[in-house]
């Protein structure tokens, strides 16, 4: 499943970190997996009687926010201010402590609140986006220290207090700005209620933090310099030169087809959507038609989920497949894009409904052979197209499976994220906690009730249930569907894609759909990545495309041999 969105907002939850020097800016680069996330830029004025900090945190289709922190004497937080945009909402958050407790005036949205978090004596603040308090943090630590120093903090977006936990682990060799340099390491573990987050802290010889990983999730916030600067543009003018390589590849193919926006009315929504047509349709014989059925999470119809992912996957499938002569219907799921509802509020049921309806749209339509329909699903959009095929929503000329889980996804998303933590180096220990949280988030899941999981008890502590709990009815209406034994009821053709660069979903899943269908063909592409581009070397390091990634040819090459026999064709 596509789940590298809510992957990285989990990780930005549960991290935080800073940095800078005596009265100058910082910038700092943000990086997860190697992709570029963001940047972070700090000023602090240290002066007797406290400490203010000034920072700005600037992460790429998700948040734009600055802060203003002020400290006493000795780093404890006096007060902090929040003001910016998440998400493309308004959000201003102001913090007073004072004594036995800190006192929130917190607006997002055009909705206000206030509340109070008791204290458990003097605080420091370690915002979980702004970051810029673990530079404080970082003036008060000792190298030399034999025993873990403890600091009680306030996590302000969070709105809870917790401990951190710093060791020092002596001198080592840290990579900033692609050269390596000496610095002290400092091993720290944060708690917020219960929660246990493990992270690496770099000092260089001022005392300034160069560098701060959470490794479970490969996000890291490296200091900028000049060649890391250099780096950095040299990189960003690579990629906008691939999207100006890709946009004029789509710009050529894009005379290979007309587009039409279209909507349909499904279970009391609107749904829209963009159809491609092929312009070398024959006149009077309609064009064979694919409906592209998306993967999970806030993904649009042209495949964008930013930050992670913004090279328009989904566009790039349906022009060049308009181009060998297919239509293709590419949607916003509901509840996102323009298509109105709750994208929450929804079952596999709910979906393969608007399968059908769309589906019904296609067959309607002039252009559109209604014998030559069929379904294309990615990743999650497998399982919906595999669900609605199989309990007679529709009847597709063909099942086309990309990247697409092959097992009950309960057993996927634990399995799923124990391997990537595996991948990303995690401890055999820390492997075994996500695991257990994993397991545990499942379970409540499929004990829920109502579109919503309430996080109480253990829960509370559990970030696997708090990253899934927005989308409980939906996960509960899927974790046990058997995907295969979905597949086994199948009697279309299908084409089961596989990818051996997939971390989220690995081969066993597509072995496992193309043994069940009755009808199967099981293209195995080895270097092809779950989000359908081809990448050299380790996945884990590729985990993401470039806002200029082009899709994978051989993928095109291979589809358009098997649709050719299955759809292209008039019966």
């Amino acid at each position: 499943m596509t789940r590298m969105t809510r992957s990285a907002l989990v990780a930005l939850a549960l991290t935080a970190l800073l940095g800078m020097g005596a009265a100058a800016a910082q910038s700092y680069q943000i990086r997860q997996a190697g992709s570029m996330l963001g940047s972070f830029r700090v000023a602090l004025t240290r002066a007797p009687g406290g400490t203010v900090s000034d920072s700005r945190l600037s992460l790429t289709g998700l948040a734009d926010l600055s802060d203003h922190l002020v400290t006493d004497a000795a780093g404890d937080a006096r007060s902090y201010h929040l003001e910016g945009t998440a998400r493309g909402t308004p959000l201003t958050m102001d913090v007073v402590l004072s004594g036995a407790q800190a006192s929130f005036t917190i607006e997002q949205g055009g909705a206000k609140q206030s509340l109070q978090v008791p204290l458990p004596g003097p605080v420091l603040i370690l915002d979980n986006s702004m970051l810029d308090g673990w530079q404080i943090l970082a003036d008060r630590l000792d190298p030399g220290a034999a025993q873990p120093q403890r600091f009680d903090v306030l996590v302000p977006q969070a709105a809870r207090t917790g401990t951190v936990s710093v060791r020092a682990a002596g001198k080592g060799s840290v990579e900033v700005g692609g050269a390596s340099q000496s610095a002290e390491r400092f091993d720290v573990t944060l708690n917020v209620a219960g929660q246990s987050v493990d992270l690496v802290l770099w000092l260089d010889g001022t005392g300034r933090i160069v560098a701060f990983e959470q490794p479970l999730t490969s996000l890291r916030y490296e200091l900028e310099t000049p060649a890391s600067s250099a780096a950095a543009a040299s990189a960003a003018a690579a990629a906008r030169a691939a999207t100006a390589a890709l946009q004029r590849h789509l710009s050529d193919e894009r005379a290979c087809l007309r587009e039409h926006v279209v909507q349909v009315h499904s279970g009391g929504e609107t749904l829209a959507g963009t159809l491609s047509v092929p312009v070398a349709s024959q006149a009077g014989v309609g064009a064979p038609a694919l409906l592209l059925i998306p993967g999970s999470g806030a993904v649009d119809r042209d495949g964008n989920a930013p930050p992670l992912i913004t090279n328009g996957m989904y566009r790039q499938f349906a022009y060049a497949l308009a181009c060998q002569g297919y239509a293709v219907l590419r949607i916003d799921k509901l509840g996102i894009g323009a298509s109105s509802g709750d994208g929450n509020a929804v079952t596999l049921a709910t979906y393969a409904r608007n399968v059908a309806d769309w589906v019904a749209l296609l067959r309607a339509r002039p252009d559109i052979d209604p014998r030559r329909v069929g379904l294309v699903g990615h990743s999650e959009g497998g399982l919906v197209a595999l669900y609605a095929v199989a309990n007679g929503y529709v009847d597709p000329a063909t099942v086309v499976l990309l990247e697409s889980p092959g097992l009950p996804l309960g057993q996927v998303i634990i399995a799923q994220l124990a391997r990537l933590a595996r991948l990303r180096g995690a401890s055999a220990s820390q492997v075994a906690a996500v695991e257990a949280q994993a397991r545990q988030a499942v379970e409540a899941i499929r004990a829920s009730s109502g579109t919503r999981m309430e996080l109480t008890g253990a829960l509370a502590d559990n970030p696997v249930a708090a990253a899934f709990a927005h989308a409980a009815g939906l996960l509960r209406s899927e974790i046990d569907e058997d995907p295969a034994l979905l597949a086994s009821r199948v009697r279309a053709p299908v084409l089961v894609v596989q990818g051996g660069k997939d971390v989220q979903v690995p081969p066993r899943n597509g072995e496992a759909l193309a043994h069940a269908a009755p009808h199967a063909t099981y293209l195995y592409l080895p270097d092809l990545e779950h989000d359908l581009y081809e990448v050299s070397g380790d996945a884990i390091d590729h985990a993401s495309p470039g806002p200029g990634t082009l899709l994978s040819t051989t993928l095109f090459d291979a589809l358009h041999s098997y649709l050719a026999g299955h759809l292209l064709v008039a019966p």
